[in-house]
C-alpha cells in the first residue's frame, strides 16, 4: 500500500508540473517584433512624409535619411538621423577638406560599386578604402555607413564561375566593410522577388558582417524598382518577413530613373507607403 500511494503521488506530481508548464507556456506573451530601422533617400522621403498614416508610423523610429533637397520635409517626430552619401573615398575626403558638410549631418555613407562613380583603384581594393573612409569619418565624430555593392565581384573576380552572391561572400567583401563600420547595408534588392534566394543571401551576409563586427547595425536593401524590375508590396513584405530576424532594418530604395539608376523606370512611392502601413498594422 505505501508503495502504491507513493507511486500515485509521484504520478500526480508529474501531472501537476506538466500542467503548470503547459499553462505558463500558453499564457506567456509572444515577443513583439523588433522595431525596424529604415534608411531612406531621394524623393521617396517627401512622398512618405506627405502621407499622414505612413509618416506617423515612422515616429521615433530614428530612420537614417539622406540629406539633400528633401531634408526640409523630414517630420520632426521621426527623430531622424541625417547622413550624406558618397560614391568614393576621394569625394568624402574632398568634402571634409573643403568644410562643405552641412552641420546637420550625423553620418557618412560610402557607396562603393562597380560603376563610373567609384574610381577603379577603390573597386579593386575595397577593404583598404573602407578602412580609410571609416578612419576619416570617425575622426570627425560621425557615423560611418557602408553599402558595398554586389557588382564589385565583377571587378575583383571577373572570371569567376560562381554565382555572384557566392563570390561576394567568399571574397569577404561584407566582412571587410563591416569591420570598420557602424552601419552596413546588404545590397540584396536585385533578388527580392525570389524570396528563397534573397533570404539565403541576406542571412549569410548578415552573419558574416556580425562575425567581423558584433556591434554592427545590419540593414538589407529592398526596392520598389530594382534595376527596372516591377515589384509589388506583397513581394516586398514576403522578403521582409523572411529576413526580419536576420537584420536590424532595411534600406528602402524608392528610385526614379537617373544617371545612378539608368535602368529604373516608374517612380513608385505608393508601394513603399503600402508596405510601411501594412507593417505598422500587422
Amino acid at each position: 500500500m505505501p508503495q502504491r500511494l507513493m507511486l500515485a503521488a509521484l504520478i500526480a506530481a508529474v501531472f501537476i508540473v506538466g500542467f503548470m508548464y503547459a499553462v505558463s507556456t500558453r499564457s506567456a506573451p509572444t515577443p513583439a517584433p523588433k522595431q525596424i530601422r529604415w534608411l531612406l533617400h531621394g524623393p521617396g522621403i517627401a512622398a512618405i512624409a506627405a502621407d499622414a498614416e505612413a509618416s506617423q508610423l515612422l515616429d521615433n523610429t530614428q530612420p537614417f535619411v539622406m540629406t539633400g533637397r528633401n531634408v526640409a520635409t523630414i517630420p520632426a517626430g521621426w527623430n531622424a538621423i541625417p547622413f550624406a552619401s558618397f560614391t568614393s573615398f576621394r569625394a568624402i575626403k574632398r568634402t571634409f577638406d573643403r568644410g562643405a558638410l552641412a552641420p546637420s549631418v550625423k553620418g557618412i555613407m560610402y557607396d562603393n560599386e562597380k560603376w563610373r562613380f567609384t574610381p577603379e583603384e577603390e573597386q579593386l581594393n575595397p577593404a583598404r578604402y573602407e578602412e580609410l573612409a571609416a578612419e576619416l569619418v570617425h575622426a570627425h565624430g560621425l557615423l560611418f555607413l557602408t553599402a558595398p555593392a554586389v557588382n564589385l565581384v565583377t571587378a575583383l573576380a571577373p572570371k569567376s564561375d560562381e554565382r555572384r552572391y557566392d563570390s561576394y561572400l567568399r571574397l569577404g567583401i561584407v566582412a571587410d566593410a563591416a569591420r570598420y563600420a557602424d552601419v552596413i547595408d546588404i545590397q540584396a534588392q536585385g533578388s527580392e522577388r525570389n524570396t528563397r534566394v534573397y533570404t539565403d543571401f541576406v542571412g549569410r551576409a548578415a552573419a558574416q558582417a556580425r562575425q567581423a563586427n558584433p556591434n554592427i547595425l545590419v540593414l538589407a536593401g529592398i526596392s520598389t524598382n530594382p534595376s527596372g524590375q516591377s515589384v509589388d508590396a506583397n513581394e516586398l513584405l514576403r522578403a521582409i518577413s523572411a529576413t526580419r530576424s536576420s537584420v536590424d532594418g532595411y534600406w528602402f530604395n524608392i528610385p526614379r530613373q537617373s544617371e545612378y539608376c539608368p535602368r529604373c523606370n516608374d517612380f513608385r512611392p505608393d508601394i513603399a507607403i503600402e508596405v510601411i502601413r501594412r507593417l505598422g498594422t500587422s
